[in-house]
């Protein structure tokens, strides 16, 4: 953890500043100790470099060693892709030369797949996931002056407010207990002027009438370790049947959703190795999530609206896709709501 992260950090509890004290490393770049809240007495520890505002559990988290196992599956640079670089700014909007030297603030990270975008536009980027793929995503991507790394949750971000002058998340609301919370909590972490970005999987029938919702009903009463298995087993058998029932003429594609695995045209234009991965990865997310909230148009203009965000754009691609940005006079608004505090997802 370096001064520049350190600089902006707020316990999560209360807004208070946070005291540090070095285990290992100088403060410059400390890779193991403490954050005290000088207001409320909490403690965080600061593991590997990277401070920690989650449950001490979920510094070892399934997830985490799932995205470990297969974490170049989702990174244009590993595939020699641009579908992650194409979807970033086709979702936000921004440009590459807009980001240069910017405060960025990306929650729900995961293994990097945006984050590496990002940082390539020359960006300051502050990554944050609430599990352990936080590490993964370190571990792809590495140290860098501009580059730093949070575990933390999307309802408590430990961070003072009106940091950042770009916040992002995507591929992760749905997962979310409570996904206008979410927003309203990320809108607070804008410099008066700045822009958000987020999405939502839009609903389909499948999901919630499909194969995959009946699984669901099984893997809900298994242990995480437990469920990431069976989804891995599952994967193994369906997708040779998949690839079948996909070259079958005119209706290939109808008969692919039939099956509860993501289906092949999804998953990207990869070796079949890679393929493999990533709907090993589609199948655990769809199987072990433990919510599943899907948006539409008019409930995310709503959202957004209450967060205070102008110059909405909402707009449809294979996601639901929000953004705008704050206002650079902020005035009181009494249609403005204030952030709640659902249960960690």
């Amino acid at each position: 953890m370096r001064p520049e992260l350190y600089q902006r950090l707020r316990c999560p509890r209360c807004q208070g500043r946070l005291g540090l004290q070095v285990e290992a490393g100088t403060y410059d770049d400390v890779t193991t100790g403490w954050l005290d809240c000088l207001a409320c007495v909490e403690r965080f520890a600061i593991i590997s470099g990277i401070p920690r505002f989650v449950p001490c559990e979920a510094y070892a988290d399934s997830v985490g060693i799932l995205w470990d196992a297969f974490r170049h599956a989702v990174l244009d640079s590993a595939l020699g892709l641009t579908q992650n670089h194409d979807r970033f700014l086709q979702q936000s909007g921004w440009t590459v030369d807009e980001l240069q030297g910017k405060w960025i603030l990306e929650v729900g990270c995961g293994v990097g797949r945006f984050t590496e975008i990002a940082f390539q536009a020359g960006a300051n980027i502050v990554a944050v996931d609430y599990s352990t793929a936080v590490d993964v995503c370190h571990k792809n991507l590495g140290d860098d002056p501009r580059l730093h790394y949070v575990q933390g949750d999307i309802y408590g971000l430990p961070f003072r407010p009106a940091q950042f002058d770009y916040v992002y998340c995507f591929g992760l609301l749905h997962r979310l207990p409570d996904p206008r919370s979410a927003i309203l909590h990320l809108s607070t972490h804008l410099k008066p002027g700045g822009k958000l970005a987020v999405d939502i999987a839009p609903p389909r029938w499948f999901r919630r009438f499909g194969p995959t919702a009946w699984l669901r009903f099984l893997t809900r009463h298994m242990s995480r370790a437990t469920a990431l298995k069976f989804s891995m087993a599952l994967t193994n058998a369906l997708l040779p049947v998949q690839r079948a029932l996909g070259m079958v003429p005119g209706i290939g594609r109808r008969l692919e959703r039939l099956l509860p695995i993501a289906p092949i045209d999804t998953l990207g234009l990869c070796t079949r190795e890679v393929q493999h991965e990533r709907a090993c990865l589609a199948m655990c997310d769809r199987l072990t999530a433990t919510h599943h909230q899907p948006g539409c148009r008019d409930k995310l203009t709503e959202w957004l609206t209450d967060a205070g965000i102008n110059d909405r754009q909402i707009f449809a691609t294979q996601w639901i896709v929000g953004r705008g940005s704050k206002p650079v006079a902020h005035q009181s608004n009494s249609s403005m709501s204030t952030p709640t505090q659902p249960r960690a997802a």
